[in-house]
């Protein structure tokens, strides 16, 4: 039989709220076996959409997917026709630091299933991975790195930075962060890390040369993957070749100081090295907005009606945007500026550039710095892709979906929907590879077999802001 998804009170109150968590799948109880009927399943890597087909779920694992699949007697049976269904998607860029333990619902509410933070409070994400496991707390599976490995030089920066912030910058930055000054505490960071048992390293700044070569041999040997940024003391395709597998945000020469030809050769390097590159355009633009412009749009009296996004922006999060901001507005000169709209400008041909080359491309947002709202950014971070950047709606899909769940060697896990592979699964009303967009239009979200409606995410989304 046809079951009707979710109930929906008119107001949520607490055992409201229990009610639709428990609908939707949130408990810790397993759940039973699903059938969503009809569908039209997207597959990201080929780009190719196959209709009228039938997902039979069963705990948390698709036993089978097609026309054809029986569904046993006693299943639970979703009426799918009309829907279009992706696999969860991911953010390969969060920071749980600033965003607090909000950005958990957040992110699931808006399909993000899986997310890779940055570097973080390792002790706060393995608390809410516990509880995320017992089933007393809603969001998606987190990789981490523990903390960031930064050069001194950078750690004495921000305490000298914290005097101009009173006080408050150095204790929201420091206690994540280790500092690496040569090849021997390169070796011991790594170790510290490893016994942490982190999933990845991440680093931010380093030292020297001799410094970067230290980690990435550390990390090496003790089987970690490297992302992070690109550093002035090593080419690019040095650094993949050493073992950054990964490289984050804008960071190759803006357009007009490199030849059309010697950008394209360069982008055919860092695809042979093996490059991953998560460019994460929604927070390069952001960095466009001046601290003045922001403070007044976000904190100003009579400032203007908040979008949705801003209603669930948390205190620890706005307060982390006011200081942000605030010193943004202490710099009065047009360099930076001038330098980030090229920036900006130059990453939107890259990625062009180097998904034609063969460069693996990762969706991330930077969630939880400035104006980059999580879960929400993720969206927009694709619209980005296709919108400004010009890849298809597929190549946009692919770096959120099968991308990161190979990045992660996960793939026989994530990625797509097909048999065998964890049920993490979007809902759609309308076709994503006709307009990217349409990601916005979630009818439910399916995590590892667990059925949330639009009933129940509209009440994660209520639970984000008691956090």
């Amino acid at each position: 039989m046809k079951t009707v998804i979710g109930c929906r009170p008119s107001a949520i109150s607490r055992p409201a709220l229990v009610c639709l968590l428990i609908a939707g799948g949130l408990s810790a109880q397993a759940p039973s076996t699903l059938v969503l009927s009809g569908a039209s399943v997207v597959d990201p890597a080929t780009g190719t959409i196959i209709a009228d087909q039938r997902i039979i779920i069963r705990g948390d694992r698709i036993v089978a997917v097609g026309p054809g699949a029986r569904a046993p007697a006693g299943a639970r049976m979703i009426d799918a026709r009309g829907k279009f269904v992706i696999p969860g998607l991911w953010d390969m860029h969060v920071h749980f630091m600033n965003a607090g333990v909000t950005a958990l619902p957040l992110l699931l509410a808006h399909g993000v299933t899986s997310v890779r933070e940055m570097g973080g409070y390792i002790d706060s994400t393995r608390a809410w991975q516990a509880r995320m496991a017992a089933g007393s707390l809603a969001g998606p599976r987190i990789k981490t790195p523990g903390p960031i490995l930064e050069s001194p030089r950078y750690l004495a920066g921000v305490r000298q930075r914290d005097s101009a912030a009173g006080g408050l910058l150095a204790p929201r930055i420091l206690p994540y962060r280790i500092g690496v000054a040569d090849s021997a505490a390169a070796e011991r960071a790594i170790d510290s890390l490893a016994r942490l048992r982190v999933d990845f390293v991440k680093i931010r700044t380093t030292a020297s040369r001799a410094a970067l070569l230290g980690i990435l041999g550390a990390a090496r040997r003790a089987g970690l993957k490297v992302a992070g940024h690109s550093q002035a003391s090593m080419t690019l395709a040095e650094a993949v070749r050493a073992g950054q597998q990964d490289i984050e945000h804008a960071f190759l020469p803006p357009l007009d100081t490199l030849p059309d030809a010697a950008r394209r050769a360069l982008y055919d390097d860092l695809a042979a090295a093996g490059l991953w590159y998560t460019p994460t355009l929604v927070v390069s633009r952001a960095v466009l907005v001046s601290g003045d412009s922001g403070l007044r749009a976000l904190f100003a009296p009579g400032a203007e009606r908040p979008s949705r996004e801003q209603r669930y922006a948390s205190p620890w999060l706005l307060g982390w945007w006011r200081m942000q901001l605030e010193e943004r507005t202490r710099d009065t000169s047009t360099a930076n500026a001038v330098a980030s709209r090229r920036a900006y400008a130059s990453s939107l041909r890259d990625v062009r550039g180097m998904q034609d080359a063969g460069v693996a491309i990762l969706a991330g947002t930077d969630a939880g710095s400035v104006l980059v709202y999580p879960g929400f950014s993720l969206h927009e971070e694709l619209r980005l892709f296709v919108e400004e950047a010009k890849l298809t709606p597929a190549e946009a899909l692919r770096a959120a979906t099968i991308s990161p769940a190979r990045y992660f060697g996960m793939e026989r896990e994530l990625g797509s929907v097909s048999a065998g592979k964890i049920a993490d699964l979007v809902l759609l009303d309308a076709d994503p590879l006709a307009d990217i967009r349409n990601s916005t239009r979630i009818f439910a979200v399916v995590q590892g077999g667990r059925l949330m409606d639009r009933a129940a995410l509209d009440a994660l989304l209520a639970t984000a802001v008691r956090l």
